[in-house]
């Protein structure tokens, strides 16, 4: 008898659990000193993030903030809360966006969001791009493309031509070439109508654009072509080798020059290492580099000192402390 009255109390325990499981729940949200700040009148409320939280009502969804208020109305079929904006939408209409800017949900809704740096949400409005600069506040969409920010700066694009802004949607370089790279070390190449010229990250024009390479700085220097003939200039756009030259080319931390068909060596600062007298020049290895004249080859120094005199057949690279030389044998 007590084995069937203590089975009757079970099952009881069992069924007043399964009922209340049946039972909706609903949700509310407390602060850390037990004040309820949302009643429970929600079915659902997600996990917080970024400050704002979706909730559930009546089968729609809204969002709220910390502070408990409804600051999307549940009025939307789909609300994805994501870490920079939030996504509502209903069914046979096109989903939108609100953007998250610090604690504060701002109230545009947007055909498209982005993040194009940790501070920073692109958005897309009437098909044309601007952002959410870093203080909050709109600028407006106007550029076709927006790409990421690198350091402080951004590449738009604008009817098809491309240009360069800041953080807080400045025009650095206005969006009117064909090409642009962006700032290194406060340096941008733009390209138009195959010339190339240099802006500094003030907005200047500080090498014109009038050269037919493009640009390639390596420690302060960059190789340019004019008409056909080769020079270099600094980052300042001073002319530090004059544009003379038939090629050049980097040869470790020297420039090899070609002239009439003869190269030579330039340094840093422009000097003369060796004139254009020889036929070839090989790359330097452990600061020795083989060259060739009338058919002879021999070795050359960073300094251009001829430290072997071209004359054997041929010559291969130092390695290890010493290099395979070649003379014709006797007989």
């Amino acid at each position: 008898m007590k084995r069937i009255i203590l089975l009757f109390l079970v099952l009881v325990v069992k069924t007043s659990f399964a009922q209340m499981d049946n039972k909706p729940f609903k949700y509310g949200l407390v602060d850390q000193t037990g004040k309820e700040i949302v009643p429970c009148k929600y079915d659902d409320i997600e996990t917080f993030l970024s400050g704002f939280a979706v909730v559930k009502l009546k089968g729609k969804s809204g969002v709220i903030d910390k502070t408990g208020k409804e600051v999307v109305r549940c009025i939307y079929d789909e609300v994805a809360n994501k870490q920079n904006w939030i996504l509502v939408n209903n069914k046979n209409a096109k989903p939108q966006y609100l953007v998250k800017s610090a604690d504060v949900l701002l109230t545009k809704k947007y055909e498209e969001v982005k993040t194009v740096s940790p501070e920073i949400t692109a958005v897309k409005l009437n098909n044309k791009w601007g952002f959410i600069d870093v203080v909050g506040e709109e600028i407006t969409p106007k550029y076709d493309e927006i790409n990421d920010f690198s350091d402080r700066f951004a590449i738009v694009k604008l009817n098809g031509k491309y240009g360069i802004i800041d953080q807080i949607g400045k025009e650095i370089v206005a969006p009117v070439y064909d090409r642009v790279q962006n700032f290194k070390e406060g340096l941008a190449t733009v390209e138009l109508n195959g010339k190339y010229g240099v802006f500094n990250d003030e907005g200047k024009n500080i090498i014109p654009i009038k050269y037919q390479t493009d640009f390639s700085f390596k420690e302060n220097i960059s190789i340019v072509k004019s008409d056909g003939k080769y020079g270099a200039l600094n980052n300042d756009g001073n002319e530090i080798v004059p544009i003379k030259y038939d090629f050049m080319v980097w040869n470790e931390d020297l420039i090899q020059v070609k002239l009439d068909d003869k190269y030579g060596l330039i340094d840093k600062e422009g000097k003369e290492i060796t004139a254009p007298k020889y036929d070839g020049i090989e790359s330097f290895k452990d600061g020795i580099a083989v060259i060739k004249s009338n058919g002879k080859y021999g070795f050359i120094d960073k300094n251009g000192r001829e430290i072997v005199v071209p004359k054997y057949e041929n010559a291969d690279d130092f390695v290890d402390g010493v290099a395979v030389v070649k003379v014709l044998g006797g007989k």
